[in-house]
């Protein structure tokens, strides 16, 4: 017999890959038979959750998931949040007003201050679009906030030459 950890462990494998096969209901599916099973999920079989449906673009679900998962079973982190923000930042029109409501909720309910890991997600949103006058938005928090740039954060810019530019520029760096 499996221990809960293992039974966990599974299960997130599971979720991972149905939501990378594009499948985010049978993930949902598997968590709730995990959940039968009397096994609670952890904030990585939570986060896992999520990422398959906001993936999948099918951010009602992953913020349904996230409200009834995060709402008071589980603490939420800031890597939940990052995924949180790439899914409502991957569309063709980034949904900024929800992005700005996830950063809110993030800071201010649950007191996590945004590190590379929130940066590189937002960051990620504007070379997808090219949305350069925000992303310059996102370096001067950076500086404002002292959190420095990554292999992670050059690697979101990598694709727009105006982007790297920005970094270089603000931080001084090179590729």
């Amino acid at each position: 017999m499996q221990s809960e950890a293992q039974v966990r462990a599974d299960v997130t494998r599971k979720i991972k890959k149905l939501g990378r096969e594009g499948k985010p209901r049978e993930a949902v599916a598997e968590l709730a038979a995990m959940a039968r099973l009397g096994v609670q999920p952890d904030t990585l079989a939570a986060t896992a959750l999520v990422d398959a449906c906001a993936r999948n673009g099918k951010m009602d679900m992953a913020r349904s998931v996230f409200d009834e998962l995060f709402g008071g079973l589980l603490t939420p982190d800031e890597v939940v949040f990052a995924v949180l923000l790439r899914g409502y930042g991957g569309a063709a029109r980034p949904n900024w007003n929800e992005i700005s409501s996830c950063l809110a909720e993030m800071e201010g309910k649950h007191g996590i201050t945004p590190s590379t890991v929130t940066y590189n997600a937002l960051l990620e949103c504007c070379c997808k679009t090219n949305d350069e006058e925000r992303a310059e938005e996102i370096v001067n928090r950076m500086l404002l906030a002292g959190v420095q740039p990554d292999s992670y954060t050059l690697e979101a810019v990598r694709p727009k030459r105006s982007m790297r530019s920005l970094l270089k520029r603000a931080f001084d760096i090179t590729f």
